[in-house]
């Protein structure tokens, strides 16, 4: 069973990589990706509402003037069980034709 720490930690990284993916200006966002890694598996019980509102929790907010990778991303998502959404991540990336570099987000006020 997950804990607190774990989702906040997947709230966090998922604001982490969806701020990332916008930076690239890619065309799919963290929603898309979690739509193709879960909503068939989950049927009915998919929800995913909660990606809308991530930006309304002052502690998911602060994670992005947190130094992170996108190694620590993909860390977090595979430690707390997320390695089916992580396979599509890295398939949509291919499918862009886009090569993987390790870029370090640091200290950044942007919003996402």
């Amino acid at each position: 069973m997950k804990s607190e720490q774990d989702h906040l930690s997947v709230a966090q990284a998922l604001y982490q990589l969806n701020f990332y993916l916008t930076c690239l200006g890619l065309t799919f966002t963290v929603k898309d990706i979690y739509r193709e890694a879960y909503q068939s598996r989950r049927g009915e019980a998919y929800k995913d509402a909660w990606l809308d509102v991530l930006h309304e929790d002052p502690a998911v907010c602060a994670s992005i003037d947190e130094p992170f990778t996108t190694h620590t991303i993909i860390e977090t998502l595979l430690r707390t069980g997320h390695e089916h959404l992580v396979r599509v991540l890295i398939r949509r990336i291919r499918a862009e034709g886009i090569g993987f570099a390790h870029a370090y987000m640091a200290q950044s006020r942007r919003k996402p």
